[in-house]
């Protein structure tokens, strides 16, 4: 099964015709193999805030950093940034020819406002329940 995400911000009149041209070029494909495509409008929503992208490198990192330890040991605000990363923002999978599997991931730059929201959760969540880091 192929996994597919686009987008196409309607900002502009010519992006109705990429949409569609999109839509025509792989529709077919899909339904050969059962799989359907699906359309979805909804309003566009804001980047996350830069309020949110502080409190994420400040205050949630800084506390992880200072007091998580995993199996007897600590790591810097480098690798927990990259290990939430890895854990909540997976974006696509993609196997090369000779099997190999490459993860591409979201930057916490290219999320929403709400999916920021989420995130920020889940990694409080983990901490906390995780490795007991607690949040003043």
């Amino acid at each position: 099964m192929t996994s597919l995400y686009r987008e196409f911000p309607l900002r502009q009149p010519s992006a109705w015709t990429n949409l569609f041209n999109f839509v025509k070029a792989n529709w077919q494909a899909f339904a050969d193999r059962g799989e359907y495509l699906r359309v979805i409008v909804t309003s566009d929503e804001k980047k996350r805030s830069n309020e949110q992208n502080k409190f994420f490198h400040g205050p949630v990192l800084d506390q992880i950093t200072a007091q998580a330890w995993w199996d007897g040991k600590q790591y810097p605000k480098e690798f927990w940034k990259e290990y939430f990363r890895q854990r909540f923002l997976l974006k696509s999978e993609f196997t090369t020819p000779t099997g190999e599997v490459i993860n591409t991931y979201w930057s916490t730059a290219d999320l929403s406002v709400g999916a920021m929201s989420d995130f920020l959760n889940k990694v409080h969540a983990e901490a906390a329940s995780e490795w007991g880091v607690c949040f003043e």
